[in-house]
């Protein structure tokens, strides 16, 4: 029973992951957006040690969609920028213009409105990006999706064996 739990659990994450790399992969790929949220929620992962020591390079950062006003004074903000999407803690807001900065940065970012901010840091997972980098080339697709296949086939032999055993 709790090999079947595990098993369930495992499929179900790799399953959310995989589903989630798709999504991505496609939002990005069509242009549609340089950060993709699926139901509000997107991640980032971290390539630069602006953040330092609160946020690591190769830390993922969880991003949740939050209501323009509610954003405040120390809050950590992923934003559109020029290039790429910048996670940096929010020094000072304005009205609609805030303005970042990095905490290992000297100097504040240039100021930006709230409606560039993508959404608030609501969770630091650290190291995870070296993998979730390798899930998102298509090989680590191709073994995330492989992985689910022998999760799903490989209990679905072990059930027929014990039924098989019980007879």
């Amino acid at each position: 029973m709790i090999k079947k739990t595990i098993s369930v659990v495992v499929a179900t994450l790799l399953g959310l992951i995989l589903i989630g790399n798709v999504y991505e992969l496609v939002q990005r790929k069509t242009g549609q957006t340089a950060f993709p949220m699926f139901l509000g929620v997107g991640k980032a992962i971290v390539v630069s040690g602006s953040m330092a020591p609160a946020i690591q390079v190769n830390d993922i950062v969880i991003v949740h969609q939050v209501p323009q006003a509610t954003y405040k004074k120390g809050d950590i903000v992923t934003y559109k920028s020029p290039s790429y999407p910048v996670t940096h803690r929010i020094q000072s807001i304005d009205g609609d213009t805030v303005i970042t900065k990095g905490d290992a940065n000297d100097g504040a970012d240039q100021p930006i409105k709230t409606s560039d901010i993508y959404g608030k840091v609501v969770l630091t997972i650290p190291k995870l990006g070296y993998l979730l980098r390798w899930l998102q080339e298509p090989l680590g697709l191709v073994v995330l999706a492989a992985g689910l296949i022998a999760i799903w086939e490989g209990d679905k032999w072990l059930t027929a064996s014990r039924e098989k055993d019980k007879k």
